[in-house]
């Protein structure tokens, strides 16, 4: 089946809905270090552990984020991860996705 309609247009059906915004845009200066930041302060306690505690201490820790991302609820239950955010520490800060959500996670 051809993916282009009779007039030389795309079929929406088949190709789906083009978004222009990503075409367009390249994204905030932001955008990239607010998706690494997890990431990178995970690193630098990383780094810092094995420095001041030995090589078992990140070995350790990222073997229980590694279980507690695996830990789920029923398929109808978005989890909280909780068990992630006691392991980093930040279980009891207030942050924008407390507060507004983080739309990647339902989406």
């Amino acid at each position: 089946m051809d993916s282009s309609s009779y007039t030389g247009l795309p079929n929406k059906l088949v190709q789906g809905i083009t978004s222009v915004k990503s075409s367009l845009t390249t994204g905030h200066i932001l955008e990239k270090t607010e998706t690494t930041y997890v990431e990178k302060t995970d690193t630098f306690h990383h780094h810092m552990a094995r420095s001041v505690l030995g090589i078992q201490a990140p070995l350790k820790l990222k073997t229980e984020l590694q279980i507690a991302s695996k830990m789920g609820r029923l398929p109808c239950l978005p989890s909280s991860r909780l068990m992630a955010d006691v392991l980093r520490g930040t279980n009891e800060d207030i942050s924008f996705d407390d507060i507004l959500n983080n739309p990647r996670e339902y989406g």
